[in-house]
């Protein structure tokens, strides 16, 4: 069993910070298009409802989002577009409660800069809530295709 602080693949494998940008970017269009289907009703319903349920998006609804997306294969849309998925430091699918960890700073995140300045301060490039949940975004074959850790 390896090291929990030293993943099975190498630092190379978790350099993807250019593709982390590009499947936000698509899972924000995608989380974008969720807020429409909502906030439609709600404002014909009432301009409270539209301030619960854009409370709600901008919190719950992100946080199950990725989770739920991301549980079966450690990809949400945007990561499947992007090639790259989220494992933990065996190179396997977090759990959900690891997903829930690394999503809840992203709420904070949004204001990239935080983020960016995350991974670039990390030799795996991991976000503040990669390093609380103790998880890395790889090369979706870095790990698929049963690479060994680095000497």
């Amino acid at each position: 069993m390896a090291d929990p602080v030293t993943p099975v693949f190498s630092e190379d494998d978790a350099h993807v910070s250019g593709r982390r940008f590009w499947a936000h970017f698509v899972d924000s269009v995608v989380l974008s298009a969720i807020l429409f289907v909502l906030i439609i009703p709600a404002a014909i319903i009432s301009d409270i409802l539209i301030i619960v349920v854009f409370v709600l998006w901008f919190t719950v609804v992100h946080v199950a989002y990725f989770v739920l997306t991301q549980r079966g294969d450690g990809q949400s849309p945007g990561k499947r577009l992007a090639r790259i998925r989220v494992v933990d430091g065996m190179g396997r699918t977090p759990d959900a409660a690891a997903l829930a960890r690394r999503t809840v700073p992203l709420l904070l995140e949004y204001f990239y800069v935080i983020a960016f300045v995350g991974m670039m301060s990390s030799r795996y490039r991991q976000r503040l809530g990669d390093r609380w949940a103790h998880t890395y975004v790889v090369e979706a074959t870095a790990v698929a295709s049963g690479r060994t850790p680095p000497a």
